[in-house]
């Protein structure tokens, strides 16, 4: 049987037309440069997402640590999740507290135990050489300070040089410790009592203020325990600066939480 020539011609004559068509218009595209232009912005829209994305996960971690903390806080001031005594004792385990007379009461109402507190009635942080190298001599695995009730009286309206004699010993501490994490306890508020006696008291809002920049700028964490004693002057000896026992479970309850201890 005899092949139509027609029928192989006209399949022949589109398949040579397509080409001729598919091949001029990929000759009329700027290549390279169209598609450099869209990787990148391809690029820049990954970019941009990944930013966004990051920013908004970041505001909801922020969030719930927030809302964790403020939950935290409004326990132990209510004494819904205070430690007992043998908890605090467990908690602490390994662990040392820096301080004043008001660290020194930890141990004097028999919270702890002077392997956990190394403190100094009227002590403040630029004088605190010795405490700091017991502490060091400790080789604890976290790190509490709580200076500054006697700094008040020492550095007057000069927060920067308590400051400065903060930023000193905390370095110390980290050259030695590299492990350990430091957690600075905010100076307490003073009854206008106390500072009315005693005027220098008055700036320790000041203080608290270079402590929180300074726990940023040396990788330590800020406690704030002012919701403890905030508008209970039953919290308060009569001096109006110094605290009563009550005052103990629930601030050492509130640095173990905050540590994860």
């Amino acid at each position: 049987m005899k092949k139509n020539p027609k029928k192989i011609l006209i399949p022949a004559a589109l398949l040579l037309t397509a080409g001729i068509i598919f091949v001029s218009v990929r000759l009329s595209l700027p290549k390279d440069d169209v598609c450099t232009e869209n990787v990148a912005r391809l690029q820049e829209m990954e970019s941009a997402d990944i930013s966004q994305t990051e920013k908004e996960l970041q505001a909801l971690k922020n969030s719930d640590k927030d809302a964790a903390l403020s939950q935290m806080q409004e326990d132990i001031a209510s004494e819904g999740a205070i430690l007992d005594e043998v908890q605090i004792r467990q908690a602490f385990q390994g662990c040392v507290i820096l301080g004043d007379s008001i660290t020194e009461s930890i141990v004097e109402y028999g919270f702890l135990d002077t392997d956990v507190v190394v403190s100094k009635r009227g002590l403040s942080i630029a004088h605190a050489d010795e405490q700091i190298e017991t502490a060091i001599g400790l080789h604890p695995s976290v790190i509490f300070m709580a200076f500054g009730s006697n700094d008040l009286e020492e550095y007057g309206e000069d927060s920067g040089a308590f400051i400065d004699a903060y930023r000193q010993q905390i370095q110390k501490l980290q050259e030695a410790l590299p492990d350990s994490p430091i957690y600075i306890n905010g100076i307490l508020p003073i009854l206008q009592s106390a500072i009315d006696e005693i005027p220098a008291l008055g700036n320790y809002p000041q203080y608290n203020e270079g402590l929180q920049a300074l726990c940023e700028e040396m990788g330590c964490t800020f406690i704030d325990n002012s919701f403890i004693i905030e508008n209970d002057e039953n919290m308060y000896e009569p001096d109006g600066e110094h605290v009563v026992l009550d005052f103990y479970p629930k601030w050492l309850t509130y640095m173990a939480e905050t540590a994860g201890l």
